[in-house]
Parts: structure tokens; C-alpha cells; sequence
């Protein structure tokens, strides 16, 4: 994905299930330079995926996320903050 990216909505800290604005993509970053993260996927409460975003520094602590607009996103640790973004 490219650096330029249009943000749909205000960015929010992922504490709880969230389906950040019915987003089909979501930018993920973890503000956290020691807390690694796992970030849960879910569909109608049942986990599709779950994968760990890396700390701020680590070069992983960024991610863009594809999804349905209904699935819910979660993440551990309370640092990482969530918004929704349009595809370029």
C-alpha cells in the first residue's frame, strides 16, 4: 500500500470489539515501544485470524487492515489506536 492514505474517521484507541466505522480498511499502529500487541478478527463472535503487531520502533507497529464491514477488530495491550482509511 502506498504512502498516501484518505482517513475516513477519527482515530480511536482499539480497546474493546470494534468495527471502526463499518471500515473495509483500517490503519492499525501500536504507540507502544515495549508492548507487542495480537490483534483479533472476528465475524459474528467467531475468530477468522489473529496476528501480532510488533512495537513502534520494531518496523512492524504499522499495519493496514482488509475487511468486511461488519467484522470487529481487538487488540491487547490498550496501545493501539484504529481508523478507518479509503483505498488508494
Amino acid at each position: 500500500m502506498t504512502d498516501t492514505v484518505k482517513f475516513l474517521a477519527q482515530e480511536a484507541t482499539l480497546t474493546t470489539a470494534s468495527n471502526c466505522n463499518t471500515a473495509n480498511v483500517v490503519r492499525l499502529v501500536n504507540t507502544d515501544n515495549t508492548t507487542v500487541s495480537t490483534i483479533t478478527l472476528k465475524s459474528g463472535g467467531s475468530t477468522i485470524a489473529t496476528f501480532t503487531l510488533g512495537t513502534r520502533d520494531s518496523g512492524f507497529g504499522c499495519v493496514f487492515v482488509m475487511k468486511q464491514p461488519a467484522e470487529t477488530l481487538e487488540a491487547s495491550g490498550g496501545t493501539v489506536k484504529a481508523v478507518s482509511v479509503a483505498y488508494y
